[in-house]
């Protein structure tokens, strides 16, 4: 009687963090994983690509408890254990897909996540998202959306989840880039304010230093806070894998349970963390997608303070993450290239860049060897790869091609520099930066 009462208690957690689970999932966690297709056992056999969104938020008893503070995409692909985390900002302003008949709601990305819980404030929502799981369900559909990628799988976590696990794994350790200094960080759950600083250099974080971390954007911006969340995840990731932490986490689902939501079931879990653990730190890759890159800031017809995308078709983000793990057999020798500006036809807000210097930020973040190169001697309309590396940059070549639509042209190695040149024509700079109100 004793043993059955723990295992309803085990399933009663489980069932409440993933509403997915069926009670067969708890034998299903020990025995052998199925691989029909479409499922993650198929997609790490076939080697497709995995995506997984995760999200954090205040919780019960927190300003707009359900608004989204972080929104990361997490892209794996199994074969060759690489992954890339691209952060979004959650002033991005969006078209969230919530109403019956395909139509939507116009608002920010974090509140996409508290229209599909909140069914008391939103009851005309479309019946897709009045499920248990309707809250990550929409944001999936928002995000997938925005950058143009199916998401598999989404983890939704408040702050009190977060700083227990993080205490459960003995805390993280983190090299700080640079000192982080707060005085109007909010005090616990009141309208007050403390003082937070954290020096840079490595620190030793608990639960609480952790979301001090994370979570702290008064001084600096919500960009530099993507950066350091993913510092963060990174450093929990380690941490879970280094210490074998899975039992310690399995010990907290009762403590747990109101304050994560995943649509994962358990032998979903087990698998994705498997996998996880067979990825090294130096094959994980981080992007923010932002200001300084393919995003402007501006006010909506209300008067919000929103980001928007540079193209309004969302062309180029959808470009950019759809490429965002290269094959690593051309990513691996590391062929080093230059980016050059060949066009004088885009747009961009004062003191940002050129659309060579962003693409080559751009393309550094997915690992590869890119360099600005000095702006092209004549002007170009169509996109050009100047291939001067006698067939040894082959893949490093075909890659770029498809990447910028471009014509290659072979031409005799240079005596020095990059053996490969990009030079940015105005058929992508027109696309990827247009004038405001140009589509």
């Amino acid at each position: 009687m004793i043993a059955g009462l723990g295992v309803f208690r085990v399933w009663s957690a489980i069932h409440a963090i993933s509403p997915r689970a069926q009670p067969g999932d708890l034998i299903t966690m020990v025995h052998a994983q199925t691989d029909d297709p479409g499922s993650l056992g198929w997609k790490i056999k076939h080697d497709q690509r995995i995506n997984i969104l995760l999200l954090g938020y205040g919780g019960p008893g927190h300003d707009g408890p359900y608004l989204t503070d972080s929104v990361m995409l997490v892209s794996i692909r199994p074969g060759s254990h690489e992954a890339i985390m691209i952060s979004l900002p959650r002033d991005l302003w969006v078209k969230i897909p919530a109403l019956p008949n395909n139509r939507y709601m116009m608002s920010k990305l974090n509140s996409a996540y508290a229209i599909g819980i909140d069914h008391r404030n939103y009851p005309n929502v479309r019946s897709d998202w009045k499920t248990d799981t309707g809250g990550g369900d929409l944001a999936a559909a928002t995000v997938s959306q925005v950058t143009g990628q199916p998401i598999d799988y989404w983890v939704g976590v408040d702050f009190k989840a977060f700083r227990d696990v993080v205490n459960a794994i003995g805390g993280v350790k983190v090299d700080v880039p640079t000192t982080l200094d707060d005085p109007y960080f909010p005090a616990g759950e009141s309208t007050g304010m403390m003082h937070i600083r954290i020096d840079a250099g490595p620190q030793q974080f608990d639960g609480e230093r952790a979301l001090e971390y994370a979570r702290s954007r008064e001084t600096t911006s919500d960009f530099d806070r993507s950066r350091r969340q993913q510092l963060i995840m990174l450093a929990v990731r380690q941490r879970v894998f280094s210490v074998n932490a899975i039992p310690r986490l399995l010990s907290l689902l009762g403590a747990l349970q109101d304050n994560v939501r995943t649509n994962l079931r358990p032998s979903e879990m087990q698998q994705l963390a498997s996998l996880a653990g067979r990825i090294r730190d130096q094959d994980i890759r981080r992007v923010a997608i932002d200001t300084s890159n393919l995003l402007r800031s501006g006010f909506n017809s209300g008067g919000q303070y929103v980001l928007q995308p540079l193209d309004p078709t969302y062309g180029a983000l959808h470009r950019y993450v759809a490429m965002a793990l290269p094959d690593r057999s051309a990513l691996t020798p590391q062929i080093p290239f230059q980016v050059q500006d060949g066009s004088r036809r885009y747009w961009l807000p004062y003191g940002i860049g050129t659309p060579a210097s962003i693409m080559t930020s751009l393309l550094q973040a997915e690992g590869w060897g890119a360099t600005l190169g000095p702006p092209a001697t004549q002007r170009v309309t169509q996109t050009q790869i100047l291939d001067g590396s006698g067939g040894t940059a082959a893949a490093t070549v075909s890659w770029l091609q498809d990447y910028f639509g471009a014509v290659v042209t072979t031409v005799p190695a240079p005596s020095s520099g990059a053996s490969v040149t990009v030079v940015l024509g105005s058929d992508f700079t027109l696309k990827t930066f247009p004038a405001p109100g140009k589509a």
